[in-house]
């Protein structure tokens, strides 16, 4: 089979200063009419999934006053998005520092459950000292070790859904025995993090369980993900490091052994214009409402302090920390950022909005072009598409750029099956690598 294309949806309908843009609708309705319109269009389109990213805090202090309020919870959106879509794989981000494993399990698991095996699980460790401030104010925890308590979460979570194997329930009406409980594993776990007994009460969906993302550039994070991630989310902002981290993501992945090695998706910045100008006018149009003051202020997140500098000097570098606890990649990209092209702190700020993973501005062909580029060139096997903001952009790629896409060969032109480990082609997981005879989830329609 021929190696295939996949195309994500980032699905947060408001970041940085969208609610400002021409024709946005704001208010907690008409984020959730656009949120439902986003899945629908992503599925019209055959993506793969869509991406929910989310923070366990309302973000620093000092992007308060340009930041809006329609930021729901993703576990609750995704499954308003099962009634709405029948396809489209639905990934969901949850804290593995912030949040318990029984709780994680049990909550994914429901959600495979009601999309009738479409979900997924972005992985990430929270390191926002606001986050911290909503969950008993303990602080946060060091860069590595927050790994370390993700990896002991993740192996908590994955013990709870083998609670139940294939062979678990025998719904025996006579008896009045619904399951065996000769079958049911309880992990009974005791780690250096966490004290779960269990069992889950939840069988295995109709793709096993849900599939693992991973979202880590660092030295620390791309371990995690080359052991533990099924796709691997990153932002590499230009095609020659892209080829480099999947090099390094394939072989960690042999390192610990594993057979296949995780899919690597980048993050894809577009604007899209019937021409390469007519894009361009759209980029002058989000670059005339972005609000820098916002920025700034998330910044701060990553231990870059811009408070007080002049927006229309060069970047002062020495405002970056040489090192942080927080997010390192972020705080690495953005240096980067900050020293091509001898931006001001404007452009600069602009384009942490725009840019921190790759990133086109052009016409359909022109994307179409960038997109085969990576995917030919090994420094992606498929994206996570994070449109502009603008109405109509998302529209435009799907009637646009996908059939493109379809044309060259590198795209699907309808789903395969009904499941998101059918459409990224990974295998079915079911507990300890047996085969369910149960019958599958049924989506809720």
């Amino acid at each position: 089979m021929s190696r295939q294309l996949h195309l994500l949806l980032l699905g947060n309908p408001r970041f940085g200063s969208t609610w400002r843009y021409p024709g946005v609708e704001n208010g907690p309705a008409a984020t959730l009419r656009s949120v439902i319109d986003a899945a629908k269009t992503a599925e019209r389109g055959t993506f793969d999934a869509i991406f929910f990213a989310d923070t366990l805090n309302y973000g620093p202090d000092a992007a308060w006053p340009h930041k809006s309020t329609e930021d729901f919870e993703p576990f609750t959106t995704t499954a308003a998005l099962t009634r709405e879509t029948e396809r489209l794989g639905l990934v969901v981000t949850g804290s593995a520092t912030f949040q318990a494993p029984y709780h994680l399990a049990r909550q994914l698991i429901s959600l495979d459950h009601l999309s009738g095996g479409r979900a997924g699980w972005n992985v990430v460790t929270s390191f926002a000292q606001a986050a911290a401030a909503n969950f008993g104010g303990a602080g946060v925890l060091a860069h590595d070790e927050r790994y370390r308590v993700a990896g002991e979460a993740l192996d908590v979570v994955r013990k709870l859904w083998r609670s139940w194997g294939p062979d678990t329930v025998v719904e025996d009406r006579v008896a009045g025995v619904y399951n065996d409980p000769a079958r049911i594993r309880v992990p009974a776990h005791e780690g250096e993090f966490f004290q779960v007994r269990g069992p889950l009460g939840a069988s295995p969906s109709a793709q096993g369980h849900p599939v693992i993302f991973q979202a880590g550039s660092s030295v620390a994070g791309r371990a995690f993900a080359a052991r533990n991630a099924e796709v691997v989310f990153t932002g590499q902002g230009d095609f020659e490091r892209g080829r480099v981290f999947v090099s390094q993501i394939h072989d960690e992945a042999r390192s610990f052994g594993r057979v296949a090695a995780p899919l690597v998706t980048p993050s894809l910045g577009f604007v899209i214009g019937a021409t390469d100008a007519e894009a361009r006018q759209v980029e002058e149009t989000i670059f005339e409402h972005f609000i820098p003051e916002h920025q700034i202020g998330w910044l701060q997140e990553v231990d870059i302090d811009l408070t007080g500098a002049d927006l229309d000097a060069p970047v002062p570098l020495a405002a970056f920390a040489e090192s942080t606890q927080t997010h390192q990649t972020a705080l690495a990209g953005y240096r980067a950022l900050a020293t091509q092209g001898n931006p001001t702190l404007r452009e600069f700020l602009f384009r942490t909005v725009t840019a921190f993973g790759a990133r086109v501005v052009g016409s359909p062909e022109r994307i179409a072009d960038e997109i085969e580029r990576w995917f030919t060139g090994r420094a992606a096997d498929g994206f996570i598409l994070g449109p502009s903001g603008i109405p109509g952009q998302l529209e435009t790629f799907v009637d646009h750029v996908v059939p493109i896409l379809r044309r060259r060969g590198l795209f699907r032109h309808e789903y395969a099956g009904r499941t998101l480990r059918s459409h990224l082609g990974l295998p079915e997981s079911f507990p300890l690598g047996e085969k369910s005879q149960r019958k599958p989830s049924v989506a809720l329609h």
